[in-house]
């Protein structure tokens, strides 16, 4: 039989830096949760629409009897993190400094499953990350694996919350499992991360507004609310500020599998060369980066941005053109960027 502590030594053989199981069954508490979130219009451009595909994992396999939950770091302090950024730089959230996470979490998560077969005959397995329909935070916590932060990551104890989430549904018990429904547990509430947010969006513990969002509002294709973008700074795809602030990340974890420490190649990118680039250049620069499968003219509205909050009048002719653009997005974003950037009494 299966037990946790062969799960845990898998885990570790695969640099997989937290791991949990529970009972495959109905999330049924989650439904109001997320019927609230609905209402109140909190839901991202990234969920699931269909909610019993979000609690009933017996609709992605019906054999399921047991959900095993990975938590992968990502972190990575390297002596990178001190170097000065380039000038006409957009800034990369951590998780985007590399190889797309996604495929690591499924490679990993493969390797576990056919690891497990070995084990058991007849065992077979389904693996799901985020752009699944489970909610993998919540799993999480119901496999005693972390607890919520107010910044709404999960945090694993002594890991910290720089870790992506990935899951295995597999027709076996797992000895040492949880059985039952665990009441949600949240961090100290110190409050910190909610300070830090540059625009408010963490309205309360478990709770954000994904509409202030800047990491939400970054990766999204909807138009970007101009009072939210001087608030971008240099912010090119995602932000840490909250996970900066969280005292769990004082001393994280840092990445152990070697595709996600090899694979990081910048922290940064140069806008004048992103916004140079056709759209199969952007794909052979960077297809595998976790920012790539956004796509070219989303990255390129938020390098107009960032240089519109570069307070150097300099970059103008490098926004110019995109006043012609055939997107009007890009057009759009272009004029407020060349307007904010003639209008700040701050330009060098």
């Amino acid at each position: 039989m299966i037990t946790m502590e062969k799960l845990r030594s898998l885990a570790e053989s695969l640099h997989i830096d937290g791991i949990g199981a529970l009972k495959a069954r109905v999330f049924h508490e989650l439904t109001p949760i997320l019927e609230k979130r609905l209402q109140e219009h909190r839901v991202t451009a990234f969920e699931e629409s269909d909610l019993a595909l979000r609690i009933d994992p017996f609709q992605i396999m019906a054999e399921a009897e047991t959900i095993v939950i990975i938590a992968t770091s990502y972190y990575l302090n390297t002596k990178d993190d001190q170097e000065e950024t380039l000038p006409l730089s957009g800034k990369l959230a951590r998780f985007a400094w590399g190889l797309d996470y996604h495929r690591i979490l499924h490679q990993q998560l493969k390797l576990m499953g056919e690891a497990l077969q070995q084990l058991e005959s007849g065992l077979l397995y389904q693996t799901f990350v985020d752009t699944g329909p489970m909610v993998e935070r919540y799993l999480a916590v119901q496999a005693s694996m972390g607890l919520y932060g107010r910044h709404n990551c999960l945090i694993v104890p002594g890991v910290g919350s720089y870790v992506v989430l990935g899951g295995l549904l597999i027709n076996k018990p797992v000895a040492g499992s949880q059985q039952t429904s665990l009441p949600l547990t949240s961090c100290e509430g110190c409050g910190q991360c909610q300070r830090a947010c540059p625009s408010q969006a963490l309205e309360k513990p478990g709770q954000i507004d994904p509409g202030r969002c800047l990491s939400h509002l970054l990766q999204q294709k909807e138009t970007i609310p101009q009072e939210m973008r001087h608030l971008m700074e240099d912010r090119l795809y995602g932000c840490d500020v909250c996970q900066e602030a969280c005292p769990h990340n004082r001393k994280p974890v840092s990445a152990s599998h070697p595709e996600m420490i090899a694979s990081v190649k910048q922290r940064c990118l140069d806008l004048p060369h992103l916004l140079s680039l056709s759209n199969r250049q952007f794909n052979r620069h960077y297809r595998t980066t976790a920012f790539g499968w956004r796509g070219q003219k989303v990255m390129q509205r938020n390098a107009l941005m960032a240089l519109g909050n570069s307070h150097d009048q300099s970059v103008l002719p490098v926004i110019q053109p995109f006043f012609q653009h055939p997107r009007k997005e890009l057009q759009e974003m272009a004029k407020w960027a060349s307007n904010h950037l003639l209008n700040d009494n701050s330009n060098v």
